[in-house]
């Protein structure tokens, strides 16, 4: 897999400290990281990159994480890129729903687990590679199939001239034996 091909995960958070920590829990993982500080980089990130998930932290001065999910979730791009929501408190319902409504997938407490946080980015990367994969192989299939029409549109006009070919043919030959019955009678009349 080459650089390119590596998910990426954004990770959002005001705290660079906090962002070196998100980094190290991620790099055993086969992903790429990329850190924005503000929600104009982590909305600059999402303009830039394909992610296959973003770790936001809910609490920001410029915009807090819900806020930016709305926008985040707004574009075509990334609308269905999922969102893990970071809180260093507990939340109440109410807060926990808006999170979801705005397309949280969860929520993780600070101080992170970092198995949990593996685990869930884990199946997250899983189904990027999986989507990118399958979408790759519908346009494979659509060039296929495209071509494959192109060959049935060129058959069926090779067919359709083979047909009219073969219909001047015949008559060519039914003038032509026409002609040969008309010239035998016209014999066979002046040999009588």
């Amino acid at each position: 897999m080459s650089q390119t091909d590596v998910p990426k995960i954004l990770i959002v958070d005001d705290q660079s400290r906090n962002l070196d920590a998100l980094e190290a829990l991620l790099a055993p993982m086969n992903c790429t990281t990329v850190r924005a500080q503000t929600a104009d980089e982590a909305l600059l990130s999402v303009l830039r990159d394909d992610f296959a998930a973003i770790i936001l932290d809910i609490k920001m001065p410029d915009m807090n994480g819900i806020d930016l999910a709305k926008l985040i979730k707004q574009r075509k791009r990334s609308k269905d890129v999922p969102i893990l929501f970071l809180t260093a408190h507990m939340l109440d319902e109410t807060d926990a729903l808006q999170g979801y409504g705005v397309g949280a997938v969860d929520y993780l407490s600070k101080p992170i687990n970092p198995d949990i946080l593996r685990s869930k980015v884990g199946v997250f990367i899983d189904l990027f590679t999986k989507t990118r994969a399958l979408n790759e192989l519908n346009e494979t299939l659509r060039g296929e199939v495209a071509e494959r029409e192109n060959a049935q549109e060129a058959l069926r006009i090779a067919n359709q001239d083979l047909e009219r070919r073969v219909q001047e043919r015949t008559a060519d030959l039914s003038r032509a034996h026409q002609g040969v019955r008309e010239h035998a009678q016209r014999l066979r009349m002046a040999m009588h």
